[in-house]
């Protein structure tokens, strides 16, 4: 009995770790807005995770469509440290909502492959209402504790 048990636990930790890492996607992290690009490549995807240098929980989400707001997922909402594209995707970070400009909301400049190993001490440019021309470069820890959702297009 105390066998079975413990065969029924591995089952269950041996299936989680294999839906998180094939990219199922956790509850409440669906696509949302289409922005209207059409994709040119066939197998957009990233990889980030709630630790810096791709460590802690990861997820690599995979099939996305070009120019569609995904959000993270309740489990990684305002905790990624790690973001990075897959070779042949682009993508560009949200803060709040759908990477508007309004109800303080914004976006990120675009990140090519690799990616952003820790957000810690990542200097990217941030736009929001107040830099939507220009943007304006953010100091260390800006982006810890800030991504809601991305955008992704082929390279």
């Amino acid at each position: 009995m105390r066998f079975f048990n413990i065969a029924t636990a591995l089952t269950a930790i041996i299936t989680t770790c294999v839906s998180i890492v094939s990219g199922t996607p956790e509850a409440s992290a669906v696509a949302g807005l289409d922005h209207g690009i059409e994709a040119r490549a066939t197998k957009l995807g990233v990889f980030y995770c709630v630790g810096a240098v791709w460590t802690t929980k990861c997820w690599h989400r995979v099939n996305l469509k070009a120019g569609t707001f995904y959000e993270v997922g309740p489990s990684y909402n305002d905790k990624i440290l790690s973001f990075g594209p897959d070779k042949g995707t682009r993508c560009t970070l949200c803060v709040n909502g759908d990477c508007s400009l309004g109800n303080g909301g914004g976006f990120s400049e675009v990140i090519h492959y690799p990616g952003i190993r820790d957000m810690n001490d990542w200097w990217g440019r941030f736009w929001d209402y107040d830099h939507s021309w220009s943007g304006v470069y953010v100091s260390q820890n800006f982006w810890n504790g800030r991504i809601s959702g991305f955008l992704c297009y082929p390279e």
